[in-house]
């Protein structure tokens, strides 16, 4: 048999087939919002579901995180659960440096020297994801805010300020490498609470968000943050049905 394809694939039209990650301030609506998803649940690093109706699984170590992934894989397809909600991705990563500095007898990454222990965190963290990805759920990473002035390729600053994850520098080009869409969570002048779904950029704020592939790219740059709205969009710039993205 032979591993070279003959034709091309049809895009993946449900949300299950993606990895998504949702940023923004604290206090927002992220948990909210991502407990709207079909049959949510949790790995909940911090106590943001605490007030309200949902199921989770308090994650307080890299272990932790390993052992209830490996359950999940183990009864993929026998239990009840379609999104798996990683809250927050910041702190689970904090695990994960814990975890390799155990491991190694080290007090923090750099003490292996020339970026091994860098390497390390960035290996495991990216098995991890490739993991999770084969759980066959819908896959949210929650992150909270970052804001830092903008760098240009000369290493000069802009001036912009850019908003992005609060992950760190090498986790974050591991964890927005790996997701299918990043979007932020924002709210207007008036109050809304809002998704925003497109980069943003106007000379003094630079906002990361994205889409991967050209399907999503017809989806609205905001839109209300609501699950049943985000659902709509996709369905719409996916060409799917209601029953294939639930």
């Amino acid at each position: 048999m032979s591993l070279i394809p003959d034709k091309r694939h049809e895009p993946k039209r449900t949300l299950a087939s993606y990895l998504w990650m949702v940023y923004g301030p604290p206090k927002i609506g992220k948990t909210t919002f991502c407990n709207q998803w079909p049959e949510a649940l949790f790995l909940a690093t911090e106590p943001g579901t605490a007030a309200m109706e949902a199921a989770d699984i308090q994650i307080s170590s890299w272990t932790d995180f390993r052992n209830v992934v490996g359950e999940l894989k183990k009864k993929k397809g026998k239990h009840r659960w379609k999104t798996l909600v990683i809250d927050t991705i910041d702190n689970l990563y904090e695990f994960l440096i814990d975890d390799v500095c155990t491991e190694n007898n080290w007090q923090d990454l750099g003490d292996a020297g020339f970026g091994k222990g860098y390497k390390l965190a960035r290996r495991k963290l990216t098995n991890a994801i490739s993991t999770v990805r084969t759980l066959g759920m819908a896959v949210i990473f929650v992150s909270h805010e970052r804001r830092e002035v903008d760098v240009d390729d000369q290493g000069k600053r802009s001036g912009e300020v850019l908003l992005t994850s609060a992950l760190p520098g090498s986790a974050r080009k591991v964890v927005h490498g790996a997701v299918d869409f990043i979007f932020r969570v924002e709210m207007d002048e008036e109050g809304n609470r809002l998704l925003r779904t497109a980069p943003f950029k106007d000379g003094k704020v630079q906002i990361e968000c994205g889409s991967r592939g050209e399907l999503g790219k017809p989806m609205p740059e905001v839109m209300d943050l609501s699950f049943d709205t985000l659902r709509k969009a996709f369905t719409a710039s996916f060409e799917a049905t209601a029953e294939e993205t639930n």
